[in-house]
């Protein structure tokens, strides 16, 4: 038990508001007649089919070990929000839970990441947990022949015979080692998508790929920025990508994914950063301190390799639950001739 004390509290208050009527029991009452709010511990252990007791020695920290198969049903019958269940389990483990108690929270990606991709002058995007395309920007559309954008990154990256044969430069070599136990351990994580279990389906089938996903590979679960692999950038011409992936909070499996970009000789790997910083890694420019979200990003001060193509502006949901089309900067220039790469295409 990591921490007994928040564990107990934490309980406590969700079984606080929970009315024991909403569920088919009558609520109880204290010995001077007052009810109670909210579940007992006699409740709880009625809902669970659990021996007497049981339940309190969970709340109160007394087992030995508390597993997420003790803690799953608790939960859901608590109503925990996906933030109680991560606190829930660390309190109890001192890990992480391995998945979310609503499936649904791997597919919706809160709004403002939008404008991250737009204001990011490098090839960027955002797949939810099955690899699905929910949002990207201009640069990452760029990279396509045609720029024709797949729905879901990994079938494309492991199925479709254009990437195999053009964009992902070296292929077999450099790029199916490293998707293949991604694709495993994601299924893994995963086991009742349907988007990934047809997708595993389809790659076992595949006369290339289904044989290197049935053998032993490397235990690449998810994405470093090790190292640059070969890539045809459609408009750019043969270069090499470095694959830099963060996972947004309160999305589970989900990435987000800036691709850097380099032509010539591979990229020299540098040493790694560590605290403390000593400035901002960026130039000062007029307008960097523009926080208005209207301006060049202060992150980003550079003009955007990509083209505008539509405007960003999408509208729906506060979520971006798919795969909507390219966010571009405000009032970017449709051509993308912002781009000092774009000038040097034009003039050429």
């Amino acid at each position: 038990m990591r921490n007994r004390e928040a564990l107990q509290t934490l309980l406590t208050r969700a079984r606080a508001r929970v009315d024991p009527a909403d569920l088919g029991l009558t609520p109880r009452a204290d010995p001077r007649g007052r009810r109670v709010e909210g579940l007992t511990h006699e409740h709880m252990t009625r809902l669970l089919g659990w021996p007497e007791h049981k339940y309190g020695y969970v709340e109160r920290g007394k087992l030995a070990t508390l597993s997420t198969e003790v803690l799953d049903p608790i939960a859901r019958i608590l109503r925990l929000s996906d933030h109680e269940w991560e606190a829930l389990v660390l309190y109890a483990t001192g890990l992480p839970p391995a998945y979310p108690l609503d499936p649904r929270l791997g597919t919706a990606v809160p709004r403002p990441w939008e404008r991250v991709l737009r204001d990011f002058s490098e090839m960027a995007y955002i797949n939810d947990v099955a690899w699905d395309l929910v949002a990207y920007n201009s640069a990452f559309s760029r990279l396509f022949p045609r720029r024709e954008v797949p729905a879901n990154t990994m079938r494309w990256m492991l199925l479709d015979p254009e990437a195999r044969e053009v964009v992902l430069a070296d292929w077999r070599g450099s790029w199916l080692p490293l998707l293949v136990p991604q694709l495993r351990a994601a299924v893994a994580a995963n086991p009742h998508n349907r988007t990934l279990a047809q997708l595993q389906a389809d790659v076992r089938h595949d006369p290339v790929v289904g044989e290197i996903y049935g053998s032993p590979t490397a235990e690449y679960i998810q994405p470093r920025a090790e190292g640059a692999r070969p890539l045809m950038h459609a408009e750019l011409g043969l270069g090499w990508a470095t694959m830099c992936a963060a996972g947004p909070f309160g999305v589970p499996g989900g990435r987000l994914m800036f691709v850097l970009y380099d032509q010539g000789e591979r990229p020299v790997p540098r040493p790694p950063m560590h605290a403390p910083a000593h400035g901002p890694v960026d130039p000062e420019r007029d307008g960097s301190n523009d926080l208005s979200g209207k301006g060049s990003s202060a992150a980003d001060p550079r003009p955007a390799q990509g083209p505008g193509g539509p405007s960003g502006d999408l509208t729906g949901p506060p979520d971006l639950p798919v795969h909507t089309g390219p966010v571009s900067r405000p009032g970017a220039d449709p051509r993308g001739a912002n781009s000092p790469r774009d000038q040097h295409n034009e003039a050429s």
